[in-house]
């Protein structure tokens, strides 16, 4: 199990199988108050394309679900697709390509969706463009998926149903998304939180290097910050004015940061990851453990998985999606209500 994605009651989920000379991702959205899986898509073997293929950054919004399929050879492609519950196949969104042996090119980086609410992030590099005067920054921007503007697209398919929110010089990247909310992270390291239209509603600085991941809560209005600094990890809370309210210490890890990859070229899985975050509690994960905290007064709780790494978790207001591995070639999805977990009602 790759990566978990929920929303609506239900839960997106990218999963990696293996059989004989056929390795291949596939999402499928699992709802368990009926019971039903809904296959999404899939990518290529990985074996049939010179430099493989995959999917990574896997989103749900309501009833649609999106992702990011790669393959290729010296060049990687890239195709973001999506598809409603209802539809017989995804259609491609916007695409990108670059090159692996230069890393030029444009990249789609990482999705995220809540409710209507369906927005990814898009970059471009250029060494070739660094002039005499100095390198030219990269230039990024976030889309949401809505309206008739054009997508990005590198000749590989894109349609008509995207709307800027926001671009520029250096790295803009997309970190999460709720309530008609967007956090952003900014070329000068701070976070933006920002409406569906690309109105900012508050700022919040950052020391280089020491933010690792960051979500909205459920209201759209309240951050959660992974920070960390001098070795130590600690959750910061931020208000709709972006004033820090609490800081709670978080146990010590080899490394710390985002559950979510949004890089195409592939990234690390900290130790300690930041998976979500609802209805006032933050949900992180430490080796084989599913952890809360309650952002009001620190308090936490841990939920252990009959299982072993990798683990994932996503929290909605139904109750905790978390995954968990049962050997090489085995993974499961679990489903606790919330009126199960503590502080739950």
């Amino acid at each position: 199990m790759k990566e978990l994605a929920a929303d609506g009651g239900r839960v997106a989920v990218l999963v990696q199988t293996s059989r004989p000379r056929c390795t291949a991702a596939r999402v499928a959205v699992w709802q368990p108050s009926t019971r039903s899986l809904a296959p999404i898509g899939a990518s290529p073997c990985s074996q049939s394309l010179s430099t493989g293929a995959g999917i990574y950054s896997v989103a749900l919004a309501g009833t649609r679900v999106a992702y990011v399929q790669y393959g290729g050879g010296n060049t990687r492609e890239l195709q973001l697709e999506s598809k409603t519950l209802s539809a017989r196949r995804p259609a491609t969104i916007a695409s990108a390509s670059f090159s692996l042996d230069e890393l030029s090119g444009t990249y789609l980086g990482r999705i995220a969706g809540d409710g209507s609410l369906l927005a990814f992030d898009a970059w471009n590099v250029c060494p070739a463009c660094a002039g005499n005067a100095g390198p030219q920054p990269d230039r990024a921007a976030v889309w949401r998926i809505a309206g008739s503007g054009a997508c990005p697209n590198a000749g590989l398919g894109s349609a008509r149903l995207c709307t800027l929110v926001q671009s520029g010089f250096g790295t803009l990247r997309l970190l999460s998304a709720a309530a008609g909310s967007l956090a952003l992270l900014e070329p000068d390291g701070s976070v933006a939180v920002v409406t569906a239209a690309g109105a900012t509603k508050t700022t919040i600085p950052f020391a280089a290097g020491e933010l690792r991941a960051a979500r909205l809560d459920s209201d759209g209005r309240t951050l959660a910050a992974l920070v960390a600094s001098g070795g130590r990890n600690a959750l910061g809370v931020y208000d709709s004015s972006g004033t820090l309210e609490a800081t709670y210490p978080l146990p010590a890890a080899r490394t710390s940061g985002d559950a979510t990859c949004g890089d195409p070229n592939g990234c690390r899985t900290p130790a300690l990851r930041l998976e979500d975050v609802d209805s006032g509690i933050a949900v992180y994960v430490l080796g084989a453990q599913v952890r809360l905290l309650r952002l009001a007064d620190g308090k936490t709780a841990t939920i252990r998985p009959p299982g072993r790494t990798p683990v994932h978790a996503q929290l909605e207001r139904d109750g905790l999606y978390y995954s968990y591995s049962l050997s090489a070639k085995s993974s499961r999805v679990a489903f606790m209500p919330f009126s199960k977990l503590p502080w739950g009602s």
